[in-house]
């Protein structure tokens, strides 16, 4: 007997893309272009694993970020102001210092940390 999955796995590069056209087609009438799947499969292995690999290391950096971030928000604002003021808070003037406190105590008080265009870039990107 065989299977959906066999009738699939032995398609050619361009059958198969216009399989998944069709599948996706069949979902409340969602159009995707044949080209768009025919690009992706035909994607080489060391792109799509580095895509994986990259997402990992993405997730890894996340957890840690958000642990430090639940350990001690102060200090977890104050580091990336000084990652993202591109300042080594060792070699940081007093003057840097304190303008660096000042902007960690705004952002704990209620000062959005993350640009506001960017969160409406975010935001526009998730309708489409």
């Amino acid at each position: 007997m065989k299977t959906m999955y066999d009738e699939v796995s032995h398609q050619s590069c361009d059958t198969l893309a216009q399989t998944m056209s069709d599948f996706t087609y069949r979902f409340n009438e969602t159009k995707v272009p044949k080209k768009h799947y025919k690009a992706l499969l035909g994607r080489q292995i060391e792109e799509v694993v580095s895509d994986s690999v990259a997402l990992s290391m993405v997730n890894a950096y996340y957890k840690t970020l958000a642990e430090f971030n639940k350990g001690n928000r102060q200090w977890f604002v104050s580091a990336m102001l000084y990652v993202e003021l591109g300042v080594k808070p060792d070699k940081a003037s007093q003057q840097t210092i304190d303008a660096v406190s000042k902007l960690t105590n705004a952002v704990i008080n209620g000062t959005a940390m993350l640009n506001p265009a960017l969160l409406d870039a975010y935001t526009d990107l998730l309708k489409d």
